[in-house]
């Protein structure tokens, strides 16, 4: 029984040190492809950016973005461009990740990045 609690406990601790390590190269991957692409990010690398989860819903010839977990309305636009533009503007939304049926896209300073 104590063996088993040890074996549960190393685990946990493996896990979550893994956790930790994956974070920290996620954020160092992300700030140093920012940094390549000419993008400044006015936040040192140790800090962590809100980065909003987004969806696109299409309706005639308008797009409506709205917040994944709250499930509200944010704005309208006609273009992808025009969404990123304005999510910044009257939500001060810099960074998101932002689903558009099954493509998957960033919105970085109010522009729209393509995932590579």
């Amino acid at each position: 029984m104590l063996e088993i609690l040890i074996l549960l406990v190393v685990f946990c601790v493996g896990f979550y040190v893994g956790e930790s390590v994956f974070a920290y190269r996620i954020r160092h991957l992300i700030y140093k492809e920012a940094m390549a692409q000419g993008i400044e990010l006015d936040l040192p690398i140790s800090t962590k950016p809100n980065i909003a989860k987004l969806f696109v819903e299409k309706a005639n010839d308008m797009m409506y973005l709205y917040d994944y977990e709250a499930n509200t309305f944010l704005c309208q636009g006609k273009t992808l461009a025009e969404l990123a533009s304005l999510a910044q503007k009257y939500k001060n939304i810099k960074y998101a990740v932002v689903a558009d049926g099954d493509d998957m896209l960033m919105f970085v300073d109010g522009c729209v990045k393509e995932k590579e």
